[in-house]
């Protein structure tokens, strides 16, 4: 048990289950440069490559195609100070280093149905109630 600021005691499994604010922070600022990919790598590599993790400063990114790794790592020496800088400019993130590894694709997003168009579902009413003769003049 562990007593915490505010008075009672707390067993010491329920704080184990909470993840610390760093942890959480971490999955926040992961999100958001997962959101933003192609900003980050630019429109070439956002095809071959996807963020694994951001932790302790390290910037792991996964590439499913063995053949290229070594010239992205290369490449990646060469950007790695203006990469750095873009990612602490946009998102206030200091990494020290990235790694490039070998990882699986993705899965494919499954399809969705084609959203239904509201302007022709109301296009149909409207030509549902014209042929009830609501819009013709009644002389």
């Amino acid at each position: 048990m562990k007593r915490l600021g505010g008075g009672g005691l707390v067993p010491l499994s329920a704080l184990a289950r909470t993840p610390d604010r760093a942890a959480q922070a971490e999955a926040r600022l992961e999100a958001r440069v997962r959101g933003a990919w192609l900003l980050v790598v630019g429109p070439t590599l956002v095809r071959q490559t996807r963020l694994l993790r951001i932790h302790r400063g390290i910037l792991l990114v996964g590439c499913w195609h063995p053949d290229i790794i070594p010239s992205l790592r290369q490449s990646a020496e060469s950007i790695w100070p203006q990469l750095r800088d873009r990612l602490d400019r946009l998102w206030h993130l200091k990494i020290q280093r990235m790694e490039i590894v070998p990882c699986d694709p993705p899965e494919p997003e499954p399809r969705r149905p084609p959203r239904a168009d509201p302007l022709e579902a109301v296009l149909n009413l409207l030509r549902e109630q014209g042929k009830g003769g609501w819009t013709r003049r009644s002389d």
